[in-house]
């Protein structure tokens, strides 16, 4: 599987998607449900969605994008280093990665005891 698009926005998903669909193109969405899970930091292989087609239909899925898409076709640039020191920053000061564990709240051993007469 090669990838073709990577969305920055469920609306340009749909559209690809159905722009591929009508083309019969098969294709598959890497991340499609559980990158909505995580909006905040974007890491490639984490939670940025991407639609990916099979080698022998590059080509015909790169015309079928072409005039809704054409400047995201490229291959995207790597990340510089402050790009990479702001996601850093965002998930340290912001915790965005995963949410803060709950506590149980513990019952007194004598919640369930009858209450003693005055």
């Amino acid at each position: 599987m090669v990838p073709v698009y990577r969305p920055d926005n469920p609306v340009d998903l749909a559209l690809a998607e159905s722009l591929l669909a009508a083309e019969n193109i098969p294709y598959f969405v890497h991340n499609n449900h559980f990158g909505s899970l995580y909006p905040g930091v974007q890491i490639e292989l984490f939670n940025v969605r991407t639609i990916m087609v099979a080698d022998e239909d590059v080509f015909r899925s790169r015309k079928a994008l072409a005039d809704l898409l054409a400047p995201d076709l490229e291959p995207a640039l790597p990340l510089s280093p402050g790009q990479i020191f702001r996601m850093l920053f965002e998930a340290i000061a912001f915790g965005w990665f995963f949410p803060a564990k709950r506590r149980k709240k513990e019952k007194p051993d004598n919640a369930n005891a009858a209450p003693e007469p005055f």
